[in-house]
């Protein structure tokens, strides 16, 4: 097992991008760095999950999972047994990593691509987590919120036309099945 072939599956699952994206939008936010960004954080952080390539490299406190941005770092303490036993595995393979500047940098294997999150389950963690728990009252308004990140985002990145259906037929489905629902409390 190479952590580059189960770095997504592991670490990066649809499932953990939910609790990822706003830890790591806050992160990106309260960084001084980015105090100069053209986006917002939500957006900003989107566009990096989709288009900085993948790295593993740990620090004292978390993960630095995206290339470049050593500020967003996934701390060991909000992973699950699952993902810290992939990095405990991943350290066992000591050929594949090397220490820098104090920080465990695992290499890309040779010949392989680049890899960099898939745009359909990050783009569906973001509208599930701008929804999810949402008093009905709100939300056209997150909705709104939703298709404007997603808006912006593909003003930056593009997204094929399959990733987009998906995305508009969750986001009917979603707010259609809610909106229905209140309504339906709404008349009794």
């Amino acid at each position: 097992m190479h952590w580059h072939d189960h770095i997504i599956a592991e670490l990066l699952s649809p499932e953990a991008l939910l609790d990822l994206l706003p830890y790591m939008t806050k992160a990106f936010a309260e960084d001084k760095r980015n105090a100069d960004c053209k986006h917002d954080p939500i957006t900003a952080t989107v566009i990096i999950f989709l288009t900085c390539p993948l790295q593993l490299c740990l620090t004292e406190v978390g993960a630095m999972l995206f290339q470049g941005h050593s500020s967003l770092v996934f701390p060991f303490n909000l992973m699950s047994e699952r993902q810290k036993g992939f990095v405990r595995t991943c350290l066992d393979r000591r050929a594949e990593w090397g220490v820098y500047n104090g920080a465990v940098v695992f290499r890309k294997p040779r010949g392989q691509p680049a890899l960099t999150l898939g745009a359909s389950a990050v783009l569906l963690a973001l509208c599930r987590k701008l929804l999810e728990g949402q008093p009905e009252a709100a939300l056209r308004q997150r909705t709104a919120v939703c298709n404007i990140i997603l808006q912006r985002v593909q003003g930056y990145v593009a997204v094929d036309r399959p990733v987009q259906r998906e995305l508009n037929e969750w986001l009917n489905g979603t707010a259609g099945i809610k909106r229905h629902a209140a309504e339906a409390r709404a008349n009794t």
